[in-house]
C-alpha cells in the first residue's frame, strides 16, 4: 500500500488527542467520608468498573475514526500487481505486449479485436504520469519495437501496429521483455498482454513459466518473473473453415507419375456450413473442387491426383470459398522430386550396367539421357569386394542383386541406415543360399525363406501370379479403369520361386502373390526407411514377367519406392519455428528468397548433406526459395494452425497456475468498469473510501456505545 498524499500522514498525530484528554481527566479529587453515603460502598467496585471499561472503549473508537480520517487525506492506494511495497511517486515501466496475430482480425460486438487491444493500450498510456515509461511490442511477424519511451512515441508505435499472419511469438517477446526491463533503473516494472486470450497462445505461455520455475512445487501456482497482467477481449464467435493437414499417399513422386494428396479440412465453427468450396491448382493447372457441408466441428479428408511435371519444386495452392474467416482460406503446398536418386547395386563378380538381364534392360533404358525420367536413377554397381560401408551416406538405397551369401558385416551396416530413412530391395538368384538370406530377413523381422517351388530354367508353371495390391504406393495411379472395374492382369507364370513365409512380419505386404498365397513380392517399411523382399529373380529362368506390361513400370516404381524415404515428397513449414532442410545438391552460397526479400541461409555441413538454417520472423505464409546462382528450391509456408482455433484460456486455469498475475476478461466489464480496470491494473487502485467506511462506522459505533452502554447496576 502507498500514498498518493503521504504529507497528510502527519495528520495521525491527531489520534493522541483523545488520549491526551482522557489521561487529564485521571486527576483524583480528595476523598471525604460522609457518614450517610456509607451504604454505597458495595457497589463502588462493580459501578467503576463499568465506567472505565466504556471509557476506554470510547477513547479507542475515538482515536480509529481520527486515524481513518487521516488516511482518507493521505489518499492510500494498492499498487498493480505489486510484488511488495510500492511508491506512487516511484518510476514506472508499463511493458505492453498486443496480440497481432490472425485471430486478431476477427470482427466483435466492439469492433476489430486489433483495434480494441490498441484502444487499451493507448488509454493505459493516457492514463500515466509525466515520468512514466512504457515498450510497446507485438506478438506475431517481426519484432517491431524493443525499447523503452515516453508515452507520446509509445501512443505512436501502437497505432503502427498491424495484423501479421507470421508465426506467434508471444513466449519469445514475453522473455524479450522481462529481459529488456528486469534490470532496468525503474523502481516499478509490470508486463500486459493484450490478447484475444486464445489456448494455443497462452497455454505456451503458462508452460515456459512453470517450466522456467524449478524451484515451485507440484500443483504450487508459479509467480512470474515480473508482475504480468492478461487482458483478454473477449470471445467472438466467428465461423471458421481451414485446411487442418495434407498429406501425401506415398513420397514416391517422380516426373509424370501421379501422386494421390490427401487433404484435410475442419469446420473449427460452432454452426454447420454448407455451400462451401476447396479447390487446387497444381503448377498453374486447376485439379479439381469439392463443394463442402460439414457440421460443427466436423474433420473431412478429400483427395486430389496431381502429377509433377519437372523436378525440384512443383507448386500448389489450395483455396477455400464462401468461409466467414477468410485470412486463412489458402494453403500454399510444395512437392519436391529429386533431381536424381542415388541407388547402390551390389552384385557378386564386377560387370558394367548393361543388357545382360531384363533387369539391367530396363534400368539402362531408365538411365538413358533421353528419357525425361532418366535424371531420376544414378546407379552405382559395386562388388562385395569393392564396396565401402562409408558410401552408404551418399546412397538413398541399395539394391542386392544375385549375391550367393550376404555377408554378416554387410547386414550389420544396412540395419541402422535402413533405420534412419533409407532403402533397401533384395532378389535373389538361383544359386542363392537360403541360410545366408534368411540371416537378412530375421534382422528385419521380415519372416523367412523355407524351400523353393519348381526348377530353375524348367519353364514349367509351377503356380501363377495375377493378384496384388492396388493402393499400394507402388502401384498407386499406374491402372486406369471404372470406379467399380475390377482389377485383372496379365497372370504371370512361376517356373522357379523361392518359398517366403511373412506370417510373422509385423505390418507387413505381399505387394504381389502367388495362387499359394506366397509372396512374390513383400514390402515392410523398417524404422523410417523402407524394405523389399523379391522371391524370384527377374531372369527367364525364374517366370516369364519379363514379358508382361507391368514389369518395366514396377521395376521404376520399386526403385523409386525404396530411395524416396527421405529425399521427395511435399515440404512445408509451420511459421513460428526455425527452419531447417538439408539439401543433398551442391547449394553452396544459397540464400532464402520471398518476394524481393532476401536472408542470409546458416549452412553446417552434415553426413546428409549441406543443412541450411534460418529464423522465420519476417517471413510471410506462401513460398520461400532456397536459392544461389544455378539452383533453386521452394518451402511451402504456413500460418500456424493455432490462429485457426478460437478456443479460450480459462480464467480459472490461468490464476491456479500463475500467482499474482490477474486475468482481466473484458468481456464481463461496461465501459466505466473498463476505465476503472485499466486504472487500477496500470497505476494501481486507489483505497481511500475503503478508510471513510471504516471511520463512519466507528463514529456510528461510538454513538452506540454512549447511548445503549450504562454502566450503572443497582443490586
Amino acid at each position: 500500500m502507498s500514498f498518493l498524499n503521504p504529507f497528510f500522514l502527519l495528520a495521525l498525530l491527531a489520534v493522541g488527542l483523545p488520549l491526551l484528554l482522557h489521561l487529564l481527566k485521571l486527576r483524583k479529587a480528595k476523598k471525604l467520608s460522609f457518614s450517610t453515603l456509607q451504604f454505597f460502598k458495595a457497589l463502588e467496585q462493580t459501578t467503576l468498573r463499568r465506567v472505565e471499561i466504556k471509557r476506554w472503549l470510547l477513547l479507542l473508537l475515538r482515536m480509529l475514526a481520527l486515524a481513518c480520517l487521516a488516511m482518507v487525506l493521505a489518499r492510500p492506494f494498492l499498487p498493480p500487481n505489486s510484488f511488495g511495497l510500492a511508491n506512487q511517486n516511484a518510476s514506472v515501466v508499463h511493458a505492453i505486449l498486443i496480440d497481432n496475430s490472425s485471430s486478431m482480425s476477427r470482427i466483435g460486438p466492439q469492433g476489430p479485436l486489433l483495434e480494441q487491444a490498441q484502444a487499451v493500450a493507448l488509454e493505459m498510456i493516457d492514463n500515466g504520469r509525466e515520468r512514466d515509461r512504457f515498450v510497446l511490442q507485438n506478438t506475431s511477424g517481426p519484432a517491431l519495437f524493443n525499447q523503452i519511451s515516453e508515452s507520446t512515441t509509445a501512443r505512436a508505435r501502437a497505432q503502427e501496429i498491424t495484423i501479421q499472419q507470421g508465426g506467434d511469438y508471444l513466449v519469445k517477446r514475453y522473455t524479450e521483455l522481462v529481459e529488456l526491463i528486469q534490470n532496468a533503473p525503474y523502481a516499478q516494472k509490470n508486463i500486459y498482454v493484450i490478447t484475444d486470450g486464445q489456448v494455443n497462445s497462452l497455454a505456451p505461455l503458462v508452460d515456459y513459466l512453470t517450466q522456467s520455475n524449478d524451484s515451485a512445487a507440484i500443483n504450487q501456482a508459479i509467480r512470474p518473473p515480473l508482475p504480468t497482467t492478461i487482458i483478454a477481449l473477449g470471445d467472438t464467435d466467428v465461423q471458421n473453415t481451414y485446411v487442418s493437414n495434407v498429406e501425401l499417399s506415398s513420397n514416391l513422386v517422380g516426373i509424370n507419375t501421379p501422386s494421390e494428396v490427401f487433404v484435410e479440412v475442419h469446420n473449427a465453427g460452432s454452426i454447420p456450413i454448407a455451400n462451401q468450396f476447396l479447390s487446387l491448382e497444381f503448377n498453374d493447372q486447376q485439379v479439381g473442387q469439392y463443394t463442402l457441408s460439414l457440421g460443427a466441428g466436423e474433420k473431412r479428408i478429400l483427395s486430389f491426383e496431381i502429377v509433377p511435371s519437372s523436378t525440384g519444386s512443383n507448386t500448389g495452392l489450395l483455396r477455400l470459398e464462401g468461409d466467414e474467416f477468410g485470412i486463412d482460406n489458402e494453403r500454399a503446398i510444395s512437392l519436391f522430386v529429386p533431381d536424381q536418386r542415388n541407388i547402390l547395386w551390389l552384385e557378386e563378380t564386377a560387370t558394367s550396367l548393361g543388357p545382360r538381364s531384363p533387369l539391367e534392360l530396363v534400368i539402362q533404358t531408365l538411365s538413358n539421357p533421353q528419357n525425361p525420367s532418366s535424371s531420376a536413377l544414378n546407379i552405382t554397381k559395386r562388388t562385395l569386394n569393392s564396396w565401402d560401408e562409408q558410401e552408404l551416406e551418399q546412397f538413398d538405397a541399395v539394391l542386392i542383386h544375385g549375391l550367393t551369401q550376404i555377408p554378416d558385416g554387410l547386414i550389420n551396416s544396412l540395419l541402422p541406415w535402413v533405420q534412419n530413412s533409407h532403402g533397401l530391395w533384395v532378389i535373389p538368384s538361383s544359386t542363392s543360399q537360403l541360410t545366408s538370406y534368411n540371416r537378412l530377413l530375421s534382422s528385419f523381422n521380415a519372416g523367412q525363406f523355407v524351400g523353393q517351388i519348381g526348377n530353375y530354367g524348367s519353364y514349367e508353371a509351377q503356380t501363377n501370379a495375377d493378384e496384388i495390391i492396388e493402393n499400394h504406393p507402388l502401384f498407386d495411379g499406374l491402372f486406369e479403369r471404372e470406379e467399380r472395374e475390377e482389377l485383372e492382369i496379365d497372370p504371370i507364370s512361376i517356373y522357379y520361386q523361392f518359398q517366403h513365409n511373412a506370417s510373422g512380419a509385423d505390418g507387413g505386404y505381399n505387394v504381389i502373390q502367388n495362387s499359394f498365397g506366397d509372396p512374390l513380392l513383400f514390402s515392410k517399411a523398417f524404422g523410417n526407411g523402407q524394405l523389399l523382399i523379391s522371391s524370384i529373380g527377374y531372369d527367364a529362368g525364374f517366370s516369364n514377367i519379363q514379358l508382361k506390361p507391368i514389369f518395366p513400370p514396377l521395376l521404376y516404381r520399386a526403385l523409386v519406392f525404396i530411395s524416396s524415404s527421405q529425399q521427395g515428397g511435399l515440404e512445408e513449414h509451420e511459421l513460428g519455428n526455425t527452419l531447417e532442410i538439408v539439401d543433398e545438391r551442391s547449394m553452396t552460397g544459397a540464400r532464402f528468397v520471398q518476394g524481393k526479400k532476401t536472408w542470409a541461409a546458416r549452412e553446417q555441413q552434415s553426413s546428409s548433406g549441406l543443412r541450411f538454417r534460418a529464423d522465420d520472423e519476417e517471413w510471410e505464409p506462401g513460398w520461400i526459395q532456397l536459392k544461389n546462382d544455378a539452383q533453386q528450391r521452394s518451402i511451402a509456408l504456413l500460418a500456424p494452425m493455432s490462429e485457426s482455433i478460437f478456443t479460450t484460456y480459462d480464467e480459472q486455469t490461468w490464476e491456479t497456475r500463475i500467482s499474482d498475475s490477474p486475468y482481466l476478461s473484458l468481456e464481463e466489464l461496461s465501459g466505466e468498469q473498463l476505465s476503472a480496470e485499466i486504472q487500477a491494473i496500470s497505476f494501481g487502485r486507489e483505497i481511500w473510501t475503503w478508510f471513510l467506511l471504516a471511520g463512519l462506522f466507528f463514529l456510528l459505533l461510538e454513538t452506540l456505545v454512549s447511548v445503549f452502554y450504562t454502566p450503572q447496576q443497582y443490586e
